[in-house]
């Protein structure tokens, strides 16, 4: 048997849709009998709408670069969060720089933490609160910053990985995410691949900064439309998730 694992935002969702190519070759690698994994930094919310529309069933999500990781049925197999005091120097950090707000994925459900201004470029959530609200905030597996900066994003987590040693920041684009340290894709995938006994081959496919430690830990493939540095660490660079779930 055989596993495959997709980054899901412009790796298998691109420019706002799933193409009918991408659902067909998924749809036949499940048909063989493979696995097919989601490993995204959403939470699970974020992503279930989009899964019913295009009536995709992975057999496991891997959410908030891998600090969630449920089965087909939506059981929690794994939960890693963040200790509940780096979480708040983290927010309270974060505060400190600029309007875009922080948002918090718990281990159920999602808030908005506002800037002092009252402002958020999050998108929305279960519910907002003030920074003066956050230690109410229990089982943190991911905060987040967005800022349409990629530059700034990248020196944010720079920042922030020196900073928190309880923590791992990722660039992904325009996002900054932040988990515990130690999670990663990578991990996840491998923890899943153990739960399920083990893969003849597993095959990994991402375009982000989020998805380099698991593209060089199992030789994966890219997209022509990811950044350089990204393609630089891929085995393989192709067109699409189809055309790699294809590949013999």
């Amino acid at each position: 048997m055989k596993c495959a694992v997709s980054d899901f935002d412009r790796t298998l969702y691109v420019d706002g849709s799933v193409s009918d190519e991408n659902l067909k070759a998924v749809s036949e690698w499940q048909g063989a009998g493979n696995r097919f994994v989601l490993a995204t930094g959403r939470n699970e919310s974020s992503l279930r709408g989009l899964l019913e529309t295009y009536s995709l069933k992975p057999d496991a999500l891997i959410l908030n670069n891998g600090a969630l990781i449920l089965d087909g049925t939506g059981k929690e197999l794994f939960c890693r969060t963040i200790d509940d005091q780096t979480a708040k120097e983290v927010l309270l950090f974060l505060h400190g720089l600029g309007d875009e707000g922080s948002g918090v994925s718990m281990r159920r459900g999602k808030v908005n933490v506002l800037s002092g201004s009252g402002s958020t470029t999050q998108k929305s959530s279960d519910g907002q609160i003030s920074i003066d609200q956050i230690d109410c905030l229990k089982e943190i597996v991911q905060i987040h910053r967005r800022r349409k900066d990629k530059a700034w994003i990248k020196e944010l987590c720079s920042q922030l990985n020196d900073r928190f040693p309880l923590i791992s920041a990722y660039p992904n684009v325009w996002n900054g995410d932040i988990v515990a340290k130690g999670v990663d894709k990578s991990a996840a995938v491998d923890w899943i691949s153990r739960y399920w006994g083990g893969f003849d081959e597993i095959r990994v496919i991402g375009d982000s900064a989020n998805d380099m430690k698991m593209i060089k830990d199992y030789c994966g493939a890219t997209l022509y439309s990811a950044d350089p540095d990204i393609q630089a660490v891929a085995a393989i660079v192709v067109e699409d998730v189809a055309e790699y779930l294809s590949m013999h």
